[in-house]
């Protein structure tokens, strides 16, 4: 706070200050912050200390102007909730990824051996190609709503749903090549 008490009396800035008990104190010199010294002698505070759970990122939708954008209610609490610095975090992220990869090529693979070792099997899938097309089809689509709508995509029952369609229809796609 400035004011005419806290002034000096000469442009120099060489006299007394009347009012001394509401000034702020100093700022230490480069040597004095250099050196350490008002650690350890308990002049500076210690900084504060950030609680090590991520709920402290947690960010309320409905009171930051930057959220809430007509979105989803779980976009911004699924995205602050947890640290991609956590090593669990990413490990069982991995691992999700992986077991999805591996339930989707395993699916293909049943269906392309059945495409390929079963002859009546082969036989109808050769003589009936709308089969195909429909399936074309089905995958196009579900890879447009899976690419294009962030609702379905995020919410748990959907995006299972939608991944088993497009799975499904990619593995039969595969499997009618490969006859």
């Amino acid at each position: 706070q400035l004011s005419v008490n806290n002034k000096p009396p000469n442009s120099e800035g060489q006299g007394e200050k009347k009012d001394n008990a509401s000034a702020p104190p100093a700022p230490p010199t480069y040597e004095e912050a250099t050196a350490g010294e008002g650690m350890k002698s308990g002049a500076y505070p210690p900084p504060p200390s950030v609680p090590l759970h991520p709920s402290w990122a947690y960010v309320d939708p409905s009171t930051s102007p930057s959220y809430g954008s007509g979105g989803y209610p779980g976009d911004m609490e699924m995205l602050t909730t947890f640290s991609w610095d956590d090593r669990n975090v990413r490990r069982v992220f991995i691992r999700k990824v992986y077991a999805i990869l591996m339930v989707q090529l395993l699916v293909t693979v049943v269906i392309v051996a059945f495409f390929t070792f079963c002859e009546p099997v082969k036989g109808y899938i050769q003589t009936h190609s709308a089969w195909y097309w429909a399936s074309y089809a089905v995958f196009f689509v579900t890879y447009l709503i899976l690419a294009c709508c962030s609702g379905p995509r995020r919410y748990f029952p959907w995006n299972l749903i939608l991944l088993s369609i497009f799975t499904l229809s990619m593995a039969y796609l595969t499997g009618m090549l490969s006859r």
